[in-house]
């Protein structure tokens, strides 16, 4: 009985194992789809220099929020005071602003905020504030 246990229990882990094997072995698959197809074919291994010219393409992991980023955009609506910090209040939702000494001086004012959008906290980090026109 005790060796249909440890049978058991070993396949079972075994099974574990071989799922997170699989798993990781998907997420290492995608950048290597990125090489150029000569050089898999070929079973050569890229030189430095390929080797240099493929990692722009492909995102590193500090990147990430830079994907999530939007660059040079402007924003309009009201400041206001939520949960302690001061957010920009649009006709559609609020965003948080990462400049609080900056929005203090525009509470309760119609501004236009200019910065980048970081999409995944809803955080606007301010490059300038001006008063709406």
């Amino acid at each position: 009985m005790k060796k249909l246990i440890t049978v058991m229990a070993t396949m079972a882990l075994a099974m574990a194992l071989s799922a997170v094997g699989f798993a990781q072995q998907d997420q290492s698959a995608q950048p290597s789809a990125q090489q150029p197809t000569s050089d898999t074919q070929s079973g050569q291994q890229p030189s430095a220099d390929q080797q240099g010219a493929q990692q722009p393409s492909a995102p590193s992991p500090d990147s990430s929020s830079s994907m999530q980023t939007s660059q040079g955009s402007s924003f309009t609506g009201t400041v206001v005071k939520a949960g302690g910090k001061y957010v920009l209040k649009t006709s559609d939702m609020s965003y948080q602003l990462d400049d609080q000494k900056k929005a203090k001086q525009f509470v309760g004012q119609q501004v236009k905020v200019s910065g980048t959008l970081d999409s995944s906290t809803s955080t606007i980090h301010i490059s300038d504030i001006t008063p709406a026109s």
